[in-house]
């Protein structure tokens, strides 16, 4: 295990990843994970080999949160830093890619799953909380959170 960094330092694995933007109206759908960075973030997950992003974001999300969402979307993606380098110690790890997913969900109940979720709530998307991750604010500078299905 000690030498799984210097490993990943040299190899520098590309892996992809996804971020789904799950709206119900106005409201949009956050998490905090139970390990890792302990803000707010968009729910998501990593993509499998030869997996498509709505194939993987439809997995992770009745996986994660136990819901079904409808008119999946990528509506974008972001590439990670060159080199996946930090700027500090502070900033978290991005993938090779994220793509942004969208989907309406039509019930309300969430069902975070236990050891991998700590939380999971609806927030209306003009009054995001404060601790959230710098990956929701760069979503939505994108334009993102404000894209994909929409069901009033």
């Amino acid at each position: 295990m000690r030498l799984l960094p210097l490993w990943w330092a040299l190899r520098r694995p590309r892996s992809a990843g996804v971020r789904c933007v799950l709206r119900r109206g106005d409201a949009l759908v956050l998490v905090r994970h139970s390990y890792g960075d302990p803000r707010w973030m968009l729910p998501g997950g990593r993509v499998r080999r030869g997996e498509d992003p709505i194939a993987t974001a439809r997995r992770e999300m009745r996986q994660e949160l136990g819901v079904d969402g409808r008119r999946w979307e990528v509506v974008g993606c972001l590439e990670a830093r060159r080199r996946y380098r930090r700027r500090s110690r502070g900033q978290s790890f991005r993938r090779l890619s994220t793509f942004y997913v969208a989907a309406e969900v039509p019930a309300a109940a969430l069902d975070p799953r236990p050891g991998e979720l700590a939380a999971a709530a609806w927030f209306p998307a003009d009054a995001l909380p404060e601790d959230r991750s710098d990956s929701v604010d760069a979503a939505a500078a994108a334009g993102f959170l404000s894209a994909g299905p929409r069901v009033p």
